[in-house]
């Protein structure tokens, strides 16, 4: 079931990419622990690249700017 980012998971992607590079489907799984130590939620890795993924290509920008 689709359960939308909140802003602070989206802060968090947003920071993991800034500090890690781009996120690739593989370095989603090994995310999960330091996406969960800073958001206190789990996603599982292929959601967590797919959310760096629609990140990169825009489709957050409005909420980001929002905050």
């Amino acid at each position: 079931m689709y359960k939308p980012y909140s802003l602070d998971e989206l802060k968090a992607v947003k920071d993991i990419i800034t500090t890690h590079g781009h996120v690739t489907y593989q370095d989603g799984a090994m995310l999960e622990k330091e996406f969960s130590k800073r958001t206190g939620t789990h996603r599982a890795g292929g959601a967590l690249y797919m959310c760096a993924w629609r990140m990169e290509n825009g489709f957050y920008d409005d909420k980001l700017k929002s905050a």
